[in-house]
């Protein structure tokens, strides 16, 4: 059935390749249908599957693991550290309705932390979000 469509639609082609008169028309209805019929192949094409090997399978790190090598990343570089800060924000963006509020609350934690070690600054943050949100559960409880 795709064959004979793929014949079809080339067919028009193929005549006016043979029966035009211009030269350029000529190698443009060739080129025309030999993109057509490309497409047909490719379409038609089946890439080979290679199965993964038990050997070759690697150990998938868990959450903690790849957390721990943020951490220690961030120690360092901004990006992790950028990181870190995007996930207090997805934290405060579940709590808070309004995304500017979560942003600005962001914002607040860290610029109220004293600059210092960056395990202790990341610890206090993550104390004052843990207050934040034992606040916020309270006040769901009371409200329900």
């Amino acid at each position: 059935m795709r064959f004979n469509l793929a014949l079809i639609l080339v067919f028009p082609f193929v005549l006016i390749a043979f029966l035009a008169g211009s030269y350029i028309v000529r190698w443009i209805a060739v080129l025309i249908a030999g993109v057509i019929l490309l497409a047909f192949v490719l379409e038609e094409t089946e890439l080979p599957y290679l199965p993964r090997r038990r050997g070759s399978m690697r150990e998938k790190k868990t959450d903690v693991e790849r957390l721990t090598d943020v951490i220690k990343m961030a120690k360092k570089g901004t990006v992790a550290r950028q990181i870190i800060s995007d996930a207090i924000l997805e934290i405060y963006e579940v709590l808070e309705d309004n995304r500017e509020k979560a942003k600005a609350r962001t914002r607040e934690i860290f610029s109220s932390l004293p600059e210092g070690s960056f395990l202790d600054t990341l610890e206090n943050a993550l104390k004052m979000v843990e207050a934040d949100v034992n606040e916020s559960r309270r006040g769901s409880r009371k409200g329900e």
